[in-house]
């Protein structure tokens, strides 16, 4: 019989998180001016729609604007949150990249047992592969096209990150028989780079013994040992830690052509103070391993779980650093360059 977690808990954490995101969405303000955002409901496979949230640059002239698509997903567990978390970078990276950006909802567990959000992410990427469904739909009047020949990049930050990490892995995987990603929507354009910021990618149960010795965050601290027991009690047991969909380490890589079409870029980060903080080493050390892929991956001194550009009003979340290590890596996987002597950073 199926876990369920705890109906109350999860209303309170998402009430708490409601009421956080909307003092954010006061505090980063209204759209610019030199944006345009809308809601739109991306169709799913199971007849479902992901409410996404779309940012993108106003073209300045008479021609259309071609922009690169990224696809940003939000943190919370899978289970709290909504893309609106994420509009402040979404519009860093519209303003400062010229990007067309897509920020999906990835909050359906309890309700749809996992690998249901991630499924969901994927079936929305899938969905947004297909450059004419925004070009002719949201962006039809816009000025403002995506060319994906410029660029498809999917990322995110925590859960988000994570779900961004799968999805990276499933089309070669896919394409070799690997049953769990069986039946999938294909992509109609491949994804050309993964941004994972403070990624929740490992446990202890599932952690292969060749990373053993570099996966020491979870108890290196009192606070990092309690927030590990917390997660192991409260959230890991509802998750399926040993499938694919949880992360690509599960993936076997004796076959070398399950990673066959990974994205060529991957940029990580992690918390130096962050029990996740080895999640990204160890995926880093996973990536190492597979041909053709170029990995940049850093661990940000004094960094924890909240050191991630986000549109909540900590301060640690709108820190010139967290901003420009997001840009950076960014506009790495987008092979741009932006100014960073600019002072007028987007909130």
């Amino acid at each position: 019989m199926a876990l369920k977690m705890d109906p109350a808990s999860v209303h309170e954490q998402r009430q708490g998180m409601a009421t956080a995101i909307v003092e954010g969405l006061e505090y980063i303000g209204p759209c610019p001016p030199q944006l345009s955002e809308a809601w739109i409901d991306v169709p799913l496979s199971n007849g479902q729609t992901n409410r996404t949230k779309v940012v993108w640059p106003k073209s300045s002239g008479d021609q259309p604007l071609h922009c690169p698509l990224v696809v940003y997903f939000h943190g919370g567990g899978l289970s709290v949150g909504n893309p609106d978390m994420v509009l402040a970078p979404a519009r860093g990276f519209a303003t400062v990249l010229s990007c067309v950006v897509a920020c999906p909802a990835l909050n359906q567990l309890p309700e749809h047992q996992f690998p249901g959000p991630v499924r969901m992410g994927w079936d929305t990427c899938a969905w947004l592969s297909d450059a004419k469904n925004l070009n002719d739909g949201v962006l039809g009047d816009a000025g403002t096209r995506v060319d994906l020949s410029r660029g498809f990049v999917v990322g995110g930050l925590s859960s988000g990150a994570a779900a961004a990490a799968v999805i990276g892995t499933i089309p070669g995987a896919a394409a070799v028989g690997v049953e769990e990603f069986a039946g999938l929507a294909p992509l109609q354009s491949p994804i050309t780079g993964i941004f994972s910021g403070i990624p929740f990618l490992v446990t202890e149960d599932m952690l292969p013994a060749q990373y053993h010795d570099i996966f020491k965050s979870r108890g290196e601290t009192a606070e990092t040992q309690a927030a590990a027991a917390a997660m192991r009690l409260e959230l890991e047991p509802y998750l399926g830690v040993h499938s694919p969909w949880f992360s690509p380490i599960n993936l076997d890589l004796s076959n070398p052509r399950i990673t066959q079409g990974h994205p060529p870029k991957v940029f990580i980060y992690g918390g130096q103070l962050d029990q996740f903080r080895d999640d990204s080493v160890v995926y880093a050390k996973w990536l190492s391993q597979l041909g053709g892929v170029e990995v940049r991956a850093s661990v940000l001194d004094g960094g924890d779980h909240s050191s991630a550009w986000v549109s909540l009003t900590w301060p640690v979340c709108h820190s010139r650093m967290i901003k420009e290590t997001t840009l950076d890596g960014m506009a790495w996987l987008l092979n741009l360059e932006w100014d960073k002597s600019r002072e007028d950073l987007p909130i």
